[in-house]
């Protein structure tokens, strides 16, 4: 990770998707990547995640070491450990240094206000996803780090961490 990207405060968007955009599949993430999940807690720990309500259920739990907070209109939090918000601008005024998390509908509220993506690009497509990372403006991101990786025995396709700042940031 870029020390460029990962010193700073701000709003930061963190997704893992496929090449057709593809983040979620029947309420479950669609693949297993441990050096994903290594590299997603150490962006996340002690900062606050925004996330939504599907997105909490998904992850069964609150996770440790970082304040959990669940973006609904209509539900009460889903777990112990987590906090419900009611208004995306008011958490974005309120939280120094947020990092959202998902779903598809909160990554589109996010991304007009993020400073930084931290992004999985995974090399697959996965067949009945009914959730998407929105589309990106590309000529608002600069990409300041890539970092590939190939299948191996604990990962079964090729992904690659890339690390975005947007433009004039």
């Amino acid at each position: 990770m870029s020390a460029l990207v990962s010193g700073a405060p701000g709003l930061s968007v963190i997704a893992a998707y496929d090449r057709g955009r593809a983040i979620g599949r029947g309420d479950t993430l669609p693949w297993h990547l441990p050096d994903d999940l290594k590299r997603f807690k150490a962006l996340t720990l002690g900062r606050p995640l925004l996330m939504g309500y599907r997105t909490a259920l998904s992850i069964g739990r609150a996770l440790p070491g970082r304040r959990n907070l669940v973006l609904s209109r209509a539900h009460d939090a889903p777990f112990a450990g987590q906090e419900i918000v009611r208004d995306f601008d008011a958490v974005c005024a309120a939280e120094r240094d947020l990092c959202v998390i998902g779903g598809g509908e909160v990554f589109a509220l996010a991304l007009p206000h993020a400073r930084v993506l931290h992004l999985t690009e995974i090399d697959t497509e996965i067949e009945g996803a009914d959730a998407h990372f929105p589309a990106l403006a590309h000529a608002d991101w600069i990409e300041v780090d890539r970092i590939a990786h190939a299948p191996d025995a604990r990962h079964r396709w090729a992904f690659s961490f890339v690390d975005c700042m947007r433009c004039g940031a």
